[in-house]
C-alpha cells in the first residue's frame, strides 16, 4: 500500500469514530500528509478533509474548513460533498450567519447537490437517476412543492429505467433480472411515487418484466431460471392472464421452486386458468407444505379447517398452524413473520371458538399476544383490543 493510500486509510478509520475516539495524533499527521494532494485536486482527499473537520469527527470541529474542502470536492463533481455542505448549514450552521442567509445557503447547496446528480444521470449514471427519484420525494428543495417534487421524481424514474433498460439490453442475466424485479415489485421506488402510477404504467412495467424474465429463462441461468418462471407467473397473474401464469408456475414447480406450489393450488381453488378443482388445490398445497413452504402450509391448514377440497379436520389444521408457530423465535424465519403471525392468530381463534379443542380464553390470548408482539399482526392486535 502506498504512503498516501495508508494515510487515507488512517483518516477513514479515525472518522468512523466520534470525537475523542481513535488516535487523534495519528489522524492529524495523516491530514498533513494528504493536504497537498487535496490542494492539487484529489477529490477523495478533499472529501476526507471535509469529514475530518466537520462535526462529530474531530475534537477541534471547524465547519468553515469543512465547507472549504467540501466545496472543492463539489467543484470537482462530487455530489456527496454538496449534500454535506447543505447538511452543515441545515444542522450545524457556522457562527455569524443569520436565518435568511442560512436558508439561502441551504437552498443553494440543495440545488447544487441535485444539479451534480442530474449531470451524472444525464451521462448515464443509474445510481444518480435513482437518487434523484428518491430525493425529490423524500428531501425536496424548499422552493418546490410536494406535488411538484413527485412530478419531477417521475421524470427521474423514467430516466433510471431507461438507463437500466439499455444496460439490460447489452448485459447479462443479472442485469435483466434486477430490472425485472424493479418493474414487477417497485424495488427502491418510493411509495408516494408508486401511488401515482396509472393502470397503463403498471401494465407497461409488467409486460416489460415478463419479456426480461423470458430472456433470463432462455439464457439458462441455473441460479435464476426456476425463480424467473415463478416471477413471470406473478406478473401474468397481476395482468389477469391466468393460463399463462399457471403454465409458468408449473414450470417453476417442476424446477423445485417451492413457492410455486401454493400459486398452482390457488389456480385450482379459484378456477384461474383452469377448471376449478378444490381437491386438486388441496393436493398442491400439501406438496408445498411437505417441503415447509409457509404460504402452502397456511393454505392447507385453511382447507382442513373449512373442509375445502376434502374432509374438515380441525386437528390437522391445528397441526399445520403449530408447525409455523414453533418458528416464531427462530431468527432464520424473521423475514417470514407475516405468515407465522397469521398462524398464531388462527391458533388464537381456534382456542377462542373451541374449534377442535376445548375453548380456552387464556390460550387464545397467549397466541393473539404472540402474533401481535412478535409478528406485528394487526388482526391479532384488534382481537386483543376487543377482548379487553
Amino acid at each position: 500500500m502506498s504512503g498516501l493510500s495508508q494515510q487515507y486509510k488512517t483518516i477513514k478509520e479515525f472518522i468512523k469514530c466520534y470525537a475523542g475516539q481513535g488516535d487523534a495524533e495519528q489522524a492529524r499527521q495523516a491530514v498533513e500528509a494528504i493536504t497537498p494532494a487535496a490542494e492539487h485536486g484529489d477529490v477523495e482527499a478533499q472529501l476526507l478533509l471535509g469529514r475530518y473537520y466537520s462535526w462529530g469527527y474531530h475534537n477541534g470541529c471547524d465547519n468553515q474548513k469543512a465547507i472549504y474542502w467540501f466545496e472543492k470536492a463539489a467543484d470537482n463533481g462530487n455530489a456527496e460533498a454538496a449534500q454535506l455542505i447543505m447538511e452543515i448549514y441545515r444542522n450545524d450552521c457556522p457562527d455569524g450567519i443569520d436565518a435568511e442567509q442560512r436558508k439561502a445557503f441551504i437552498l443553494k447547496w440543495h440545488r447544487r447537490w441535485f444539479a451534480i446528480l442530474a449531470a451524472k444521470a444525464n451521462k448515464g449514471s443509474a445510481n444518480a437517476a435513482k437518487d434523484l427519484m428518491s430525493q425529490y420525494v423524500e428531501d425536496c428543495p424548499e422552493d418546490i412543492t410536494v406535488e411538484e417534487g413527485i412530478e419531477i421524481a417521475r421524470k427521474w424514474y423514467d430516466r433510471w429505467i431507461e438507463i437500466l433498460t439499455a444496460k439490460a439490453n447489452r448485459g447479462d442475466s443479472m442485469d435483466k433480472w434486477n430490472l425485472a424485479e424493479i418493474l414487477l415489485y417497485g424495488d427502491y421506488v418510493p411509495e408516494e411515487l408508486l401511488d401515482c402510477f396509472t393502470d397503463e404504467d403498471d401494465e407497461r412495467n409488467l409486460s416489460q418484466a415478463i419479456v426480461l424474465y423470458k430472456e433470463v429463462t432462455a439464457d439458462c441461468h441455473f441460479l435464476l431460471k426456476h425463480k424467473a418462471y415463478f416471477r413471470m407467473g406473478c406478473a401474468y397473474n397481476d395482468l389477469g392472464l391466468w393460463k399463462q401464469a399457471l403454465a409458468c408456475f408449473k414450470k417453476a414447480a417442476k424446477l423445485n421452486w417451492h413457492e410455486a406450489y401454493a400459486k398452482i393450488g390457488d389456480a385450482y381453488r379459484y378456477g384461474n386458468g383452469i377448471e376449478k378443482d378444490e381437491a386438486q388445490a388441496r393436493k398442491w398445497y400439501k406438496k408445498g407444505a411437505d417441503v415447509g413452504e409457509i404460504t402452502a402450509i397456511l393454505k392447507l391448514a385453511e382447507c382442513y379447517k373449512n373442509g375445502i377440497g376434502g374432509t374438515q379436520d380441525y386437528e390437522k389444521a391445528m397441526d399445520n398452524y403449530l408447525m409455523l408457530a414453533e418458528r416464531v423465535n427462530d431468527r432464520g424465519f424473521k423475514h417470514q413473520y407475516a405468515g407465522i403471525g397469521t398462524a398464531l392468530y388462527e391458533l388464537g381463534n381456534m382456542y377462542l371458538n373451541g374449534l377442535g379443542v376445548q375453548p380456552d380464553l387464556k390460550e387464545a390470548i397467549r397466541y393473539f399476544t404472540l402474533a401481535a408482539k412478535k409478528c406485528n399482526n394487526p388482526q391479532a392486535e384488534n382481537k386483543l383490543n376487543e377482548l379487553r
